[in-house]
């Protein structure tokens, strides 16, 4: 797609980057969170069981412990994400990509935002791998989660918020399509979606990450595409068969 304003490739790989730090930013966060909630889990239980023991209470030991056992399983699940999403940020160059592994993946990480654990109905249909693509498995990363940040953030405020991922393949193309419920890009916009700094939603949103999603698929043959004619607001993620 040609943009109606030009970047350089120096101003369009900042940009990227720029992307990059945004969305670790923003699910690191919930990740803390649950990493503080983990912690907590330990330390309530160890700091009781101290008490007892100093008491020479014996009782209720094993629970205690349980707790505790709890705790470390949760803290090294949380701690398993952050490595993953380490090592997915340094592969940069072209691999085969099991899509739908890839989201599952990606959306992990999801489940530490509030406003997607505590409300959002997220349904993730995925299902078996349906081949494999070639890409770069942190520029698809990037696309999935800049898709999905406009699709999160487009049905907050609306009744039941609700969006879907679910994987496809269709002639020569493998992809990701996220619906949502939202009410939609406007028509004002809607012929621009692709554009830099183009959108309806106000606030903090530069209008970037559905441009720069597009952007990071394009050196591997990728694209977005706005599916004008679902019956839900839909964009989806589609990158050329292996």
């Amino acid at each position: 797609m040609t943009s109606r304003t030009d970047v350089s490739p120096t101003a369009l790989d900042a940009l990227l980057k720029r992307e990059r730090i945004i969305l670790s930013a923003r699910l690191l966060s919930g990740v803390v969170h649950n990493l503080s909630g983990a912690v907590q889990m330990i330390s309530l239980p160890l700091d009781l069981a101290q008490l007892a023991l100093n008491k020479g209470e014996l009782h209720n030991m094993e629970a205690r412990l349980g707790s505790v056992r709890q705790g470390l399983e949760r803290l090294m699940g949380e701690v398993g994400l952050l490595a993953a999403r380490s090592l997915g940020d340094q592969r940069r160059e072209a691999e085969p990509l099991d899509l739908t592994k890839l989201a599952g993946e990606q959306l992990d990480f999801w489940n530490g935002e509030l406003f997607v654990k505590h409300e959002l109905t997220l349904n993730r249909e995925l299902g078996q791998s349906q081949g494999w693509a070639k890409a770069a498995y942190a520029d698809v990363a990037l696309a999935l989660n800049s898709v999905f940040a406009n699709a999160v953030d487009a049905v907050r405020g609306t009744q039941g918020p609700w969006v879907t991922v679910r994987g496809f393949k269709r002639e020569g193309w493998l992809g990701l399509e996220v619906s949502d419920g939202g009410p939609g890009p406007s028509g004002e916009i809607a012929a621009e979606l692709f554009e830099p700094f183009v959108g309806d939603k106000g606030g903090e949103h530069a209008g970037l990450g559905l441009f720069l999603a597009n952007k990071a698929l394009e050196p591997w043959g990728g694209r977005v595409v706005h599916q004008a004619d679902a019956p839900h607001t839909t964009f989806s993620i589609e990158l050329p068969t292996g």
